[in-house]
């Protein structure tokens, strides 16, 4: 067993160790060994350096892993910088600002007003306004995440069936819909349709099946 200190109501907490915990309200929260939580968690800051599991919904303004988490529920974060691998299994997560160098990976949306990302996104759907994801080369927190979840059909990708936003940035990304003002579909990308309000630049090493140019 581990030791963890703090017991909710908006206490600082630690846990290091293996440790099965309620769930809660906490100021900050440091997870450095093996934690689950059976309850639904709010954290004003959660720092992922161990393997994290949550069996409800998480909810926090700032979200820092270089850990393994996975979450049940619905993750909702101010915040969220992703260097290790997050997979929710809940329909839903929400965030003002995702940077990604790691993987995310959801069965259900990603809604966001800004995502950068050099990692990989897996998605039903992404939506903002600005959302940039750049993967294309294979990583150590890939190869650790089709692993983990052998969630993935393919290696080297990310994969989302619609992304929408005012301003799109891809490359290495499959997709079956890319709707938005200002496109960008680079190298390594496969979609089927693409659909641009404004400017659209296409990669001569990208694949799309599909191209509607709506321009006003």
């Amino acid at each position: 067993m581990g030791s963890f200190k703090g017991v909710g109501n908006m206490e600082n907490g630690r846990i290091d160790g293996v440790v099965t915990f309620p769930g809660g309200v906490y100021a900050d929260l440091n997870i450095n060994g093996v934690a689950t939580a059976e309850g639904p968690l709010e954290a004003g800051k959660l720092d992922i350096d161990g393997v994290f599991n949550a069996r409800s919904d998480v909810s926090c303004q700032t979200l820092n892993t270089n850990g393994v988490a996975t979450i049940d529920g619905n993750l909702r974060s101010a915040i969220m910088d992703i260097d290790g691998v997050v997979t929710v299994h809940g329909s839903k997560v929400e965030a003002d600002r995702i940077v990604c160098d790691g993987v995310l990976s959801t069965e259900g949306q990603v809604s966001a007003d800004v995502i950068d990302a050099n990692g990989f996104i897996n998605a039903t759907e992404i939506v903002g306004d600005r959302i940039t994801i750049q993967s294309f080369k294979k990583s150590f927190f890939f190869d650790l995440w089709v692993k983990l979840n052998q969630a993935v059909g393919s290696r080297g990708y990310s994969k989302v069936d619609l992304i929408e936003a005012t301003t799109i940035n891809l490359r290495g990304v499959y997709a079956n819909t890319v709707s938005g003002h200002d496109v960008t579909i680079g190298n390594g990308c496969k979609i089927d349709t693409v659909d641009a309000s404004g400017k659209l630049y296409i990669d001569s090493g990208a694949e799309v099946k599909v191209v509607i140019e709506n321009k006003k």
